[in-house]
């Protein structure tokens, strides 16, 4: 596989599992009540947008580096982390299929900005996951540059979030959320088949 195909490969995975399509009903809804209280009315729309992408692209550049490092210093095999993230991503992918609801009690918005909407709804354990096990088989560079280009598309997403609800309604945009799922999952089942087949037996 080239470099390029194999960005390509990595960039679909990582926007598949960041999935930033189930987050927008439920960061709309946040945003407008905190509109509507007045408690945040100096925070736009494109404030939280940015702020999010750079607290994204922090965490997945961090990962992308101390992957495999972090493998080797704790020990643990590719093998088992492939199976063991393999596991987590197909739980997350069941999971994202019943929706978000960490959102529906966030009361401040800004607080909500960085947690829980940027960590660990958009990079949760699962984009954590995958990173570190793509690094197993890919170089830091090739990580970087997936992840810049996957952070550019959440932040296209998220700052056209109000049309592409408005364009398909809440319901239509939580069923690309869960259509996202299914790629998830997918994701998740092949890390275990991968981790198993490379499994050495006496």
């Amino acid at each position: 596989m080239s470099s390029l195909d194999a960005i390509a490969v990595i960039t679909v995975k990582l926007f598949a599992i960041i999935d930033p399509f189930s987050v927008l009903p439920y960061l709309l809804a946040v945003y407008e009540e905190a509109i509507k209280e007045g408690s945040d009315k100096k925070v736009s729309w494109n404030f939280i947008v940015n702020k999010i992408t750079i607290a994204i692209i922090i965490l997945l550049i961090i990962f992308s580096i101390l992957g495999r490092p972090l493998l080797d210093f704790l020990g643990i095999s590719p093998q088992a982390l492939e199976i063991a993230g393999g596991i987590l991503l197909v739980y997350l992918g069941v999971d994202t299929m019943g929706g978000f609801q960490q959102l529906r009690f966030v009361r401040k918005l800004e607080e909500a900005i960085i947690t829980p909407i940027a960590t660990p709804l958009l990079v949760g354990p699962g984009t954590m996951t995958a990173l570190i096990t793509l690094s197993v088989s890919y170089s830091p560079l090739i990580l970087i540059i997936s992840s810049l280009i996957v952070t550019f598309l959440v932040y296209l997403s998220l700052l056209t979030g109000p049309f592409i609800v408005k364009a398909l309604g809440e319901t239509g945009t939580v069923a690309a959320g869960r259509f996202t799922a299914i790629i998830i999952a997918a994701f998740g089942v092949q890390l275990i088949l991968q981790g198993i087949s490379q499994l050495k037996f006496a």
